[in-house]
């Protein structure tokens, strides 16, 4: 199945019973809230960089669960806060196969801001036991809002807060004292290393949000 620009899809229909993993985009005075972490990072000459890498807030499905109940577990689980979802009022598709991204209208009461698919290398192979399996893998963000101000980063590193518009830099590797330098912002447990690297994974979706969330200066 492919589907063009604005046509309407329904995304309880397509997740259900099939393979996901979901997150939420929190947005805070214009800056969107990212997670530092300091684990799977690449390595050079055998040995792991210093840095940090940046990661969304979200994560893979349980068994039973919907898209919706997923998005909010994991942000909850990892920013230790409760959260309510928010109906976006534009929804984006993408599609990792071709890199094809364009508008689509969409029927679910609590629309997704960005939703992608990957085809599945093994159809019939769940990613872990007791997951459905499928000919694809959906990725789903949400937008979102805390019940109660953030006061901790929960169980990551730190959380980052920076300005759409700022994602670019992330791109060149800059240490997190050049980030804040320009402007970005964090919440540490512990002080983190203003000289480590910020590393952003190439097929990170917020690399994408960033740049759709500027064409919607009203979330901002």
């Amino acid at each position: 199945m492919t589907f063009s620009r604005l046509e309407s899809i329904d995304v309880r229909h397509l997740t259900t019973n099939q393979p996901f993993c979901a997150g939420v985009i929190l947005l805070q005075q214009g800056q969107l809230v990212v997670s530092l972490n300091a684990d799977y990072l690449p390595s050079e000459g055998g040995n792991k960089t210093a840095a940090y890498r940046i990661r969304g807030v979200g994560g893979d499905q349980v068994p039973g669960e919907t898209i919706w109940q997923c998005a909010l577990r994991e942000a909850k689980a990892k920013l230790q806060v409760e959260l309510t979802l928010l109906p976006s009022p534009a929804t984006y598709f993408h599609e990792i196969d071709t890199g094809e991204q364009y508008p689509v209208n969409c029927t679910d009461t609590i629309a997704p801001f960005l939703l992608e698919r990957q085809s599945n290398l093994y159809p019939y192979t769940p990613m872990h036991p007791g997951l459905p399996a499928g000919p694809y893998t959906y990725f789903s963000l949400f937008l979102a809002q805390t019940v109660h101000p953030l006061t901790q980063p929960g169980t990551v590193a730190g959380l980052l807060f920076i300005q759409p518009h700022l994602w670019p830099i992330l791109q060149q590797q800059p240490t997190l004292e050049t980030l804040l330098q320009h402007g970005a912002t964090i919440m540490e447990n512990t002080r983190l290393v203003r000289e480590h690297r910020i590393w952003v994974h190439p097929w990170e979706s917020f690399t994408l949000a960033a740049t759709l969330l500027q064409r919607h200066p009203e979330l901002l």
